[in-house]
């Protein structure tokens, strides 16, 4: 991977910051239907990435940025959250839109589909 590689951003449906990651650990517990970042759901546990997760994202041979919701708009504009783009410099394409992300049922569905993104933008 070279720093001119594409950057897949995957951003979350929720906001940075020490309280927001306080408030939504305790929606997850209390309320986990209600809670509104399927990526967040599918990918962390209470605190942290599952192992899972990383193992796939640090194997996929592409670079790979999360952002939150607050930071991705900041640097990119308003969007679907949560989603997954590629950007080429500056450039945005989507690779996984909100709808398909919130329809992923499990790590394993998010990690199918993931993988079946790359390999359709390695025969572009």
């Amino acid at each position: 991977m070279s720093p001119s590689d594409p950057l897949r951003i995957f951003a979350y449906n929720t906001d940075s910051g020490f309280l927001e990651a306080l408030k939504d650990g305790m929606r997850k517990v209390v309320s986990p239907s209600t809670y509104p970042c399927r990526l967040c759901a599918l990918t962390y546990g209470l605190a942290t990435m599952r192992p899972r997760w990383r193992s796939f994202v640090d194997g996929l041979g592409v670079r790979v940025k999360f952002l939150h919701r607050d930071e991705f708009r900041e640097r990119y504009g308003e969007a679907g959250f949560p989603s997954a783009y590629i950007d080429r410099g500056g450039e945005l394409e989507i690779f996984i839109g909100s709808d398909e992300m919130n329809a992923t049922e499990t790590l394993d569905d998010l990690m199918a589909l993931v993988g079946e993104r790359l390999e359709e933008r390695s025969l572009e």
